[in-house]
């Protein structure tokens, strides 16, 4: 390869890390964690076993180190590079010379597109990788084009499986275009794949190849990767063969000509720019990577980051209202962000994995044992490919605290056969073969299973029950007993919430009470005097209501004072209780 085609794919490697980097790698390490790959013979030999299993085998194989910010910017930006090097390759073989640097970037921009994918994994890519190897090597052979053709075909489907069809497309075409005169070669490569992929398909092996058909909407509803995977290739394959029959045309340019050269190069560039602007991350894409983001700030328990970037909706307020209740702070700050309601401390669960592992951390943090333990199930099962390694961590943990430790040992042999969770496997291991060093650990020592017991089952109680359970533990909870009075609060149940006042003695702990509880207890003696009885609200608090009061009252004679008076409370239970409206 020439020097200056050399720089030109390292100048294409750095862009593309840079964007990763911009984009963010959380999206690609949470994808390490929906998947529970063994690399061990017995294992590894019955994914190969299955036509394609090959890919599937090499793309977990690179998942499992996804946790590093560093591998995942070089495994993504080197693959997409290898793919538009032979795209180039296989172009050139087509038209020597011409622009086939800026047409080998249309399938790299593709790629790039589906790699930001939540719904996408990386044995794509590798199929793909094959499929541009294998018809760059079956286009430069000089003899025997039949054989070969006829046995590049059973590899690539026993490598890559059903794309065995769609190489024979490519094959076909290429070879026609190139004028190689093996056209025996090419009929017969695209015969035995079609043939190949009509018996997997029969055989049931796996889903049609045809159902990449359909819509990208239809993709994201299936449960398995395969469908999505056939999607990406089937027009993977269409812009290929688009690029070739480009090339081809682009022969019959007069290119020797310096405006006819500018032309083709300034109207290619202007295609390639618009294809470039449709290949970013789009907005699903956007908020799945910033939920994925506060994801990994979580595990790291990295708080102070997750409060300054503010989430602002959905899910996302969940994890700030978690951070807040880890710093001890939920109960004064929770209204100086913009709240949603009950939902934005516990969002309803959505039959997801993430969802299901968000649901889990909460619980868990606040002490429902059991609760998160039935999530952390629901997620391994909901883990796109065979497991998860985190939801598999939690179950120890709630295995020790249960005090289960022949359960433990079986998550811990499952975890100790992955290199990323071997050591980690081993720390706790310790655990099961010395139950007396749980109290010396931070996290587990502090947690407990509830003494009481609900009297139904937990699927059928509300959560403010729950809660309140907690109330009469021994000891205290204090992060669920905020939990119990912020739900209170952003329900504007204003009965609940004198009730649970009235038991708050043991958790407050010779501490004030929150700020946003004393605001709350002026509020309910508006109507029982008696309730500042009980409760001790700091002076300036009671000064900074009377005159919410008064300037409430300007507001509603005047109308459009709304805004203003934001500005002045919108920090306080007060705004929240008397001027926002909850949906629903």
């Amino acid at each position: 390869m020439k020097k200056r085609i050399l720089v030109f794919w390292l100048f294409v490697f750095a862009g593309l890390c840079f964007f990763f980097w911009s984009f963010g790698t959380s999206t690609f390490q949470r994808q390490e964690e929906v998947q529970l790959f063994i690399p061990e013979w017995e294992v590894i030999r019955d994914m190969l076993s299955v036509p394609g299993g090959f890919c599937t085998v090499v793309g977990q194989a690179l998942v499992q180190y996804y946790n590093s910010s560093l591998f995942v910017l070089c495994v993504n930006s080197a693959f997409l590079c290898a793919a538009g090097i032979l795209c180039y390759l296989l172009l050139q073989e087509i038209s020597p010379g011409g622009y086939n640097l800026l047409l080998a970037l249309f399938p790299v921009l593709g790629l790039l597109k589906v790699h930001t994918s939540p719904f996408y994994v990386l044995d794509g890519t590798v199929a793909l990788l094959l499929l541009l190897s294998f018809t760059y090597i079956f286009i430069r052979i000089r003899s025997r084009a039949v054989l070969c053709g006829v046995v590049s075909a059973l590899l690539l489907y026993g490598l890559a499986g059903q794309l065995a069809a769609l190489y024979g497309l490519v094959a076909v075409l290429s070879d026609l275009l190139c004028r190689r005169r093996k056209g025996y070669g090419s009929l017969a490569l695209c015969l035995t794949g079609w043939l190949l992929t009509y018996i997997g398909i029969r055989s049931a092996t796996g889903i049609p190849l045809t159902d990449g058909i359909y819509s990208e909407r239809y993709q994201e509803s299936q449960l398995q990767p395969d469908s999505y995977l056939y999607y990406v290739y089937i027009r993977f394959t269409a812009l290929l063969l688009i690029l070739f029959v480009t090339a081809f045309a682009m022969k019959v340019l007069p290119l020797g000509k310096r405006r006819v050269k500018a032309l083709v190069a300034g109207g290619l560039l202007a295609v390639l720019f618009c294809f470039s602007a449709f290949c970013l991350p789009g907005p699903y894409e956007v908020r799945n990577s910033r939920m994925n983001e506060l994801s990994v700030w979580e595990q790291r328990e990295d708080w102070d980051t997750i409060i300054r970037e503010q989430p602002k909706e959905g899910p996302g307020l969940n994890y700030l209202n978690m951070a807040l209740a880890r710093k001890g702070i939920l109960g004064d700050r929770l209204f100086h962000y913009d709240q949603k309601g009950p939902q934005s401390l516990l969002a309803s669960w959505d039959r997801t994995y993430y969802m299901s592992c968000l649901l889990s951390d909460i619980h868990y943090m606040i002490g429902d044992i059991s609760l998160s333990e039935g999530y952390a199930m629901e997620g391994l099962t909901l883990a796109k490919r065979g497991g998860s390694p985190r939801m598999l961590q939690r179950l120890v943990k709630i295995s020790l605290i249960r005090r289960d430790f022949a359960l433990a040992d079986k998550y811990l042999a499952l975890l100790g056969r992955l290199p990323a969770y071997r050591r980690w496997a081993e720390k706790y291991a310790g655990y099961v073969r010395h139950p007396e060093r749980i109290g010396q650990d931070e996290e587990l020592a502090e947690r407990r299973m509830p003494s009481f017991q609900p009297d139904n089952l937990l699927c059928l109680i509300d959560i403010d029950s729950l809660w309140a359970g907690h109330l009469s533990e021994p000891g205290t909870n204090r992060i669920a007993w905020e939990y119990l009075g912020c739900s209170y609060l952003l329900a504007k149940e204003m009965e609940k919430f004198k009730a649970f006042l009235s038991r708050t003695g043991a958790f407050s702990q010779g501490r004030p009470l929150p700020l946003h509880f004393q605001e709350a207890a002026l509020v309910l003696a508006v109507e029982d005097r008696s309730v500042l009885d009980r409760i001790s609200v700091r002076p300036e608090i009671v000064q900074r209501y009377k005159q919410f009061r008064m300037d409430i009252l300007k507001v509603k004679d005047g109308g459009d004072g709304l805004p203003w008076l934001y500005r002045q409370y919108g920090d306080t239970f007060w705004f929240y209780f008397y001027c926002k409206k909850l949906n629903g």
